[in-house]
Order: C-alpha cells, then sequence, then structure tokens
C-alpha cells in the first residue's frame, strides 16, 4: 500500500534538492543553459527515483512513477503560470515530459532496488 507520508515526503525533499541545486547552478553560472536544464533533470528525477523507494518499501515503483508524475505536471502548471510560456498547447510536448521523466525515475528506482538488494542479501549472508 503506498504510503501518502511517504510520497509527499518524496516530492517536497525532491523540490527542496531541485531549488537548491539550481540556486547553486544559476549563482556561480556554472554552465550553458541547455546543460542547465539537461543537470536539473537528472538531478531532480534522480532523487525521485531514490527517496520513493527510500520511503515507500512495500510500492516502491507505483511511488516512483507517482511522484514522477507530480512532480511533472508541477513543472508544467509553473511553466505556464510563472514563465508564461504555452507548454500545454502543444500534447507532444506534455507526452515528451512525461514519458522522459517517469521512465528515467522508474529506471533510477530500479537500479537503487538492485543495489538496495543486493547490499542486504550481502549483509544477510556475513551473519
Amino acid at each position: 500500500m503506498l504510503s501518502f507520508r511517504g510520497f509527499i515526503q518524496t516530492i517536497g525533499v525532491t523540490l527542496i534538492i531541485t531549488l537548491v541545486y539550481g540556486f547553486i547552478i544559476g549563482f556561480f553560472n556554472l554552465m550553458s543553459v541547455e546543460w542547465v536544464v539537461f543537470s536539473t533533470f537528472i538531478v531532480s528525477y534522480g532523487s525521485v527515483g531514490v527517496l520513493a523507494p527510500l520511503w515507500n518499501k512495500q510500492t516502491p515503483y507505483f511511488a516512483a512513477f507517482l511522484s514522477a508524475n507530480v512532480l511533472t505536471v508541477l513543472n508544467l502548471l509553473f511553466s505556464v503560470t510563472v514563465l508564461r510560456m504555452q507548454v500545454l498547447v502543444d500534447p507532444n510536448t506534455v507526452n515528451e515530459n512525461l514519458l522522459s521523466s517517469t521512465v528515467f525515475a522508474m529506471l533510477i528506482a530500479f537500479l537503487f532496488m538492485q543495489i538496495n538488494n543486493r547490499i542486504e542479501r550481502e549483509n544477510y549472508d556475513k551473519n
């Protein structure tokens, strides 16, 4: 069963990580705009892929899926309301954003679960 508290924690911590990372990258002006967008994508949805299984042990993949979708919708709504970019007009843009973010977050969640299971198995074998 999905832990709603873990779901909200995942989204909240991911937003904080994204804001801090974006502030640091923007303040020091370290990369071009394309690399800033790409690295922010990796940091945001990578943290979703790690934190969702961490706080939702019973449904790790569904939590990663749902968190990535909610975070993508929040990003799209932010783009429409604050930046005045009409991203919701083109359905292909919405589809590409939802697909890429969900696939990446679930891939990271899968890798995290495999690494975590192997570590637990090795710790069990040692005892």
